[in-house]
């Protein structure tokens, strides 16, 4: 059995503590060290039994770990990344990679330069049933994709508001919660290259948008759309029906459906509809074969790629380079819905 890996945590807030978890309970790795700015951290630190850093960097060098895991606040991704790897350790950025997209490119080439192994935490893409799915539409068997449904409605209790900059723009939901829907549209059905949306406060009359309606061309000529809203009372969202964090009701339905020539596969249930004998004829019945995966949490199965990753054995399944492609895309949605415009994409 190999040797476990020494791993090392920027950031104790909710997400890095859901890290620590992950961690401590995976065999091949260990929690070495922690470090937060914050004072109230250390005694966090001591109950986890590994020392305490306010500094990063001064962490980076008394512990020099396997890697290190960033969940430090968005606009210290990159900075932090940066020390890191600089001293030659692999490390896993929690999303998104930056809100500069021009600093994010710089970075992407900055690493690409020095040969470092950098995983961005884009975590759905190690969803058991998001790889089947790939596998599915990759094989071939719905055909030529033409159209895709993909929604994310969900009612955030009022209270959600009661933080001031949520109510603010850019604070809305396209910009917080779409860009995980928008990773696995590129991921499961290709590049978009047109993109066409509108968005609304009418039900809370915030100054960020609560609901967002999007259109999509790919590159490969099917279209999609995108509805999204965090002010629904609605099943038909990523958590409720993918059963990833329980802090969510589970529900039984689907977020995304996916439609092609000769069949069409719904996630996260994954029912496969094609015809019986084959060929696509209305008058003819469908079938649906359920396909079965086998479960697995994705923050978990993310700890285990990175591990890979580290260990040379691995190439990150969610590079930095990826990761600009999502927020570009992001922002041009964000920029579409607002004005009711239309954007084309290189």
């Amino acid at each position: 059995m190999n040797e476990q890996l020494r791993i090392a945590i920027i950031g104790a807030g909710a997400m890095g503590r859901d890290h620590v978890r992950y961690v401590q309970d995976d065999p091949q790795t260990v929690l070495v060290a922690l470090a937060d700015p914050m004072p109230e951290t250390e005694a966090y630190a001591a109950s986890l039994g590994v020392p305490w850093y306010a500094d990063h960097v001064e962490m980076l060098d008394a512990v020099r770990p396997d890697g290190v895991i960033i969940a430090s606040p968005n606009r210290l991704h990159l900075p932090m990344a940066r020390d890191v790897i600089a001293r030659g350790i692999p490390v896993l950025v929690e999303k998104p990679i930056s809100d500069d997209l021009d600093d994010a490119r710089a970075f992407a080439a900055e690493a690409r330069e020095q040969g470092a192994k950098v995983l961005i935490g884009q975590h759905r893409r190690h969803n058991p049933k998001v790889r089947r799915a790939k596998e599915i539409i990759d094989s071939g068997v719905l055909g030529r994709i033409v159209t895709v449904s993909m929604h994310y409605a969900i009612y955030k209790p009022d209270t959600y508001y009661d933080i001031p900059w949520r109510r603010q723009k850019g604070a809305g939901p396209i910009l917080v919660n779409m860009v995980h829907d928008v990773d696995l549209m590129r991921y499961l059905i290709g590049e978009p290259e047109q993109i066409q949306g509108m968005a609304a406060n009418a039900a809370r009359g915030f100054e960020v948008e609560d609901s967002a309606v999007v259109n999509v061309r790919f590159a490969g000529g099917a279209l999609g759309s995108l509805t999204l809203s965090d002010a629904a009372a609605s099943p038909w969202n990523w958590e409720a029906t993918a059963r990833e964090n329980p802090f969510f009701a589970p529900f039984d339905t689907d977020a995304y459906l996916i439609m092609g020539t000769r069949g069409s596969l719904s996630l996260p249930r994954l029912q496969l509809f094609t015809y019986a004998d084959g060929v696509s004829d209305w008058t003819a019945p469908l079938t649906c074969e359920i396909q079965g995966v086998r479960e697995g949490l994705p923050h978990r199965l993310q700890l285990v790629h990175f591990a890979g990753v580290i260990r040379g054995e691995e190439q990150p399944i969610v590079t930095p380079e990826d990761a600009i492609r999502t927020l570009d895309v992001l922002n041009a949605v964000k920029a579409a819905a607002e004005n009711g415009e239309s954007i084309t994409l290189s």
